[in-house]
């Protein structure tokens, strides 16, 4: 059977990256084009023209497609190719599962990935009798690097991330580096003048895959924060894939998933500081739990594959 594909209307996401591996899927990458949202529509169609040629030249055994938005559905519907969709949360915790067509593609999709319990009930609810099946970030162990003295940032400054906490807390501890990737040109004006003087944070701007890995996993430890429940945060996999200290915003899913190994914070800023003290604080035990909880997470999602598998084209995955 020819090999499947694995589409995201993105530049890079590791979660698609690493499931589209374990699913022996080719991946394809559409970076938008349009630095302005209000000509996003222009490379929705553009990329909808290019994912339809591509699937009709190929003819791939399925194709996964990451929402949202949902219009990465659209061409593996309008070929009649069987499709997946792998939708992240704001599938449904955002506009974009009210407009339109919307619902015909995660219907006719053979199977809609959900991230984790809750996220599949947020499914479930705006989308009463979809076809879900819990599918939560597969792990790809990163390689040891060398000790960098800063705190890696995970973060794209998007709504959900409280960054004028993270700011608060670079000012407050100016003895312990910081360092991020993060856009913060998209930081509303006050808060990205703040962020710009100060000395103790690194902006690192965009990084090839094995420049970030190895940037996050020299670190000496790894902060990652959201105020959305339901979501499970790429950046606290990736830190559980490189072994790494964790601090991580307290939601009911950050909880669940990374409680036993992760130091946990409400988004205030003395909160988050003393996160980060305890995280940089020598601890021997920690080896030790973050060893388990990645085995543990591992056995899991080895399971869901092998579920996710059954649902697939005979002989379509490795």
């Amino acid at each position: 059977m020819n090999q499947p594909l694995f589409i995201s209307w993105k530049r890079y996401q590791r979660r698609s990256d690493v499931l589209a591996e374990a699913l022996g899927a080719e991946m394809v990458w559409r970076p938008h084009r349009a630095t302005s949202k209000v000509l996003r529509p222009s490379d929705y169609l553009a990329h909808s023209r290019e994912d339809l040629a591509l699937i009709r030249s190929r003819r791939p055994s399925f194709v996964i497609a990451q929402t949202q938005p949902h219009l990465p559905g659209l061409a593996p519907y309008l070929a009649k190719v069987p499709y997946v969709i792998d939708a992240h949360n704001g599938q449904f915790q955002s506009w974009w599962r009210k407009v339109p067509g919307t619902e015909r593609i995660l219907r006719g999709a053979q199977l809609v990935l959900t991230h984790n319990r809750e996220a599949d009930a947020m499914a479930r609810e705006a989308f009463p009798g979809l076809r879900t099946l819990v599918v939560h970030d597969p792990l790809r162990e990163m390689a040891p690097a060398a000790p960098r003295d800063w705190v890696f940032v995970v973060a794209t400054a998007a709504p959900d991330e409280p960054m004028d906490v993270l700011v608060d807390v670079i000012e407050a501890m100016p003895s312990v580096t910081f360092a991020t990737t993060a856009p913060l040109h998209k930081l509303p004006e006050p808060l990205r003048e703040r962020a710009a003087r100060l000395p103790n944070l690194r902006t690192l701007g965009f990084l090839d895959l094995p420049d970030y890995e190895a940037a996050l996993a020299g670190a000496r430890a790894v902060v990652v924060l959201t105020d959305r429940e339901g979501c499970q945060p790429s950046g606290a996999c990736e830190a559980l894939s490189a072994a790494r200290p964790l601090v991580l915003s307290r939601t009911g899913t950050t909880e669940e998933l990374f409680g036993s190994f992760a130091t946990l914070v409400p988004n205030e800023s003395a909160a988050l500081a003393a996160g980060v003290r305890e995280a940089l604080a020598d601890d021997r035990g920690r080896p030790a739990r973050i060893a388990a909880a990645r085995a543990q997470w591992s056995v899991r999602t080895a399971a869901e594959l092998a579920e996710l598998a059954s649902f697939l084209p005979t002989g379509a995955t490795r």
